[in-house]
């Protein structure tokens, strides 16, 4: 299974998860999450992720138009391309592995510039610095 759409607690309970290989499946589930009008205010998010790494996070505690609102923005889901990688390459010459601490939406707009892959999106990305 390729797609993992859950609900969390703040203290990190995972409840309601569905697990699928069909986008069009992950995305019916997921705004079907968001749609959930009994959890609107409370301390709980919504996880959307692709071979465990995360594409959406919704807080419905967050106030609409944050970046932890999802509501109303599904087309802005960075979803993986249908072929290429993702993820970090097996190996990449001259590379090292580096953990980086990202907000939502940098990682967001990383895995969409890297067509899925957050590291190229962020080579890509470093490539416009002069």
């Amino acid at each position: 299974m390729s797609y993992r759409i859950y609900l969390r607690t703040t203290d990190g309970n995972i409840f309601e998860r569905t697990e699928t290989g069909a986008r069009s499946i992950a995305e019916t589930v997921f705004d079907t999450f968001l749609g959930r009008e009994e959890l609107e205010g409370e301390a709980i998010s919504v996880h959307l992720e692709y071979l465990r790494s995360a594409l959406a996070t919704h807080r419905f505690d967050s106030a609409p138009g944050t970046p932890d609102n999802w509501q109303g923005k599904l087309r802005e889901i960075p979803w993986p391309a249908s072929q290429g990688q993702v993820g970090r390459p097996a190996e990449l010459e001259g590379g090292a592995r580096h953990n980086v601490y990202l907000d939502a939406v940098s990682i967001a707009r990383a895995k969409k510039l890297g067509k899925g892959n957050l590291s190229e999106g962020i080579r890509i990305a470093l490539s416009w610095i002069s």
